[in-house]
């Protein structure tokens, strides 16, 4: 696409029309190249965006519509307009049925297993469901020159990439990621045990995974990936026998926060600030003997995605296997934070938090009275909708109504935010990756992901099967037994 020209697509009652303008068309221009094409005539036109393009002197279209993007048009075409002959267009309508329900069906698609896979698969799925991740990858561009040893990482983000296109395009019913599967083998040796008794690949964690993938993208992104997913710590550490003795540490970062599970664990935040507050036996430099220090952890500064992990797996001498912790442990949809920050910093985000509250309540109630509404199933004309173009209708609206909330929460952010923080201390629950079984070499592994758009609407991806499951659903994956429990969950701030 030369430079001088703007491209995207306009979708009406069901049918997708390309529009090619210059840069400096205006919206009346835009409006009369519309009308040839939906004779749909220019006052009737209603464009969902940001002001609905009501202004026909408006030039700058593409600081209202994304190039490449495709915009909802509503209105009633005119049967009796004459129009210029046009150069035939693709529609949708005209394309096969396997590829109609390619283009319609609005459900992911999974990724096949190729032998005790599953914790890849789950894993791939997670992350490529974390929006900011997804773009990056998605935008990453190949490296001519890297630094020696770091060859095999690009490589796999390389590959990383390639597969999110295929997720994204849906081109396939599923995707079989084996070059990034062989390159990961490659780059992480573990990943490539064989089991001697069958010669086959041994299952793996999948936290071992989302590990060193984190490793890998921290690798190739650095910062611009590191912002928006690490914790930093104040850690204090004291001597238990002797007061002096007091070592302070700042600016400590890792990538997830950790729940320890112990017998009287039943709630995630439980575990979550036990882990922040340890004790440990080292020897004292002081006196020279074995003492016990007090270990205390305070944030300092949250991301814009929070990685929690259950510590479900522990070293069972007897099995020589990672055993794993049975116990229900119940997790929040929205987790705050705010008790595990230090208190100045904790004071900011409260203060924040509050204020996104009354967003929050604002948008429900919103959501609340639409519910109540019955759907017209009429346009402003008069003229009956079909089935289809009251979905698209429903669906241009409700993109509205997001992105108008949206812009409601970012006016409450605080204008000092550091690259990639989260503005409050309150997280909504968007992933979760879960284990079956009773130790981490076999089982199964599956992902539950939030719909990008309904947050009553999740996801069940095992391996190449996708479902829809209810909210109630994800509630029972708290553990409890040899079922579906939560080993990894992702939250996102609110608000973003």
């Amino acid at each position: 696409m030369s430079s001088d020209k703007f491209e995207f697509t306009i979708k009406h009652a069901g049918k997708l029309y390309p529009i090619t303008l210059s840069n400096g068309s205006t919206v009346e221009e835009l409006k009369n190249e519309v009308q040839g094409l939906t004779m749909v005539p220019m006052e009737r036109q209603k464009y969902m965006v940001k002001g609905g393009l009501t202004d026909n002197t408006i030039s700058n279209l593409s600081s209202v519509i994304k190039p490449g993007s495709t915009v909802m048009l509503l209105g009633t075409p005119d049967a009796d307009m004459i129009s210029k002959p046009k150069e035939s267009n693709k529609f949708i309508e005209d394309l096969a049925p396997e590829h109609q329900r390619q283009k319609f069906n609005q459900m992911p698609i999974g990724l096949l297993n190729m032998g005790n896979t599953c914790y890849m698969n789950s894993t791939l799925q997670a992350l490529y469901r974390v929006d900011g991740l997804r773009d990056m990858v998605l935008k990453y561009k190949e490296q001519a020159n890297v630094q020696p040893g770091d060859e095999l990482h690009y490589k796999l983000i390389s590959e990383l990439k390639r597969c999110f296109e295929n997720l994204q395009k849906k081109s396939y019913e599923s995707v079989m990621p084996v070059v990034f599967l062989n390159l990961l083998r490659k780059c992480y040796p573990q990943f490539a045990e064989v089991d001697n008794a069958n010669g086959i690949f041994k299952q793996q964690d999948a936290e071992e995974l989302f590990t060193q993938l984190f490793s890998s993208l921290n690798i190739v992104f650095g910062e611009k990936f590191t912002d928006d997913f690490e914790v930093q710590f104040r850690t204090t550490i004291k001597d238990s026998n002797n007061e002096d003795d007091v070592t302070i540490k700042e600016n400590e970062i890792d990538s997830k926060l950790k729940c320890h599970i112990s017998g009287t664990t039943n709630f995630m935040k439980n575990g979550l600030i036990e882990s922040l507050h340890e004790e440990i036996e080292k020897r004292s430099e002081h006196t020279g003997v074995n003492s016990t220090y007090l270990v205390d952890k305070q944030i300092t500064k949250l991301p814009k995605y929070l990685t929690v992990q259950y510590v479900r797996f522990f070293w069972k001498r007897s099995t020589n296997k990672k055993s794993k912790i049975l116990r229900k442990v119940q997790f929040p949809f929205q987790l705050d934070v705010a008790d595990m920050l230090t208190p100045e910093y904790a004071q900011e985000k409260i203060k924040i938090r509050e204020e996104l509250r009354k967003i929050e309540k604002e948008k429900s109630d919103d959501e609340r009275e639409l519910k109540r509404r019955k759907v017209n199933d009429s346009d402003s004309d008069g003229t009956t909708m079909t089935p289809r173009e009251k979905q698209e209708t429903e669906e241009a609206l409700e993109d509205s109504r997001r992105e108008h909330w949206l812009q409601e929460y970012k006016k409450h952010f605080p204008t000092d935010l550091r690259p990639g923080e989260n503005p409050s201390c309150v997280y909504d629950l968007i992933g979760v990756i879960t284990h079956q079984g009773a130790n981490s070499e076999s089982g199964h592994y599956q992902s539950f992901i939030r719909d990008e758009k309904d947050e009553n609407k999740w996801y069940k991806f095992n391996d190449d099967k996708v479902s829809v499951v209810e909210r109630e659903k994800i509630e029972a994956l708290a553990g409890g037994g040899e079922s579906d429990s939560a080993l990894i969950l992702i939250y996102k701030g609110l608000g973003l």
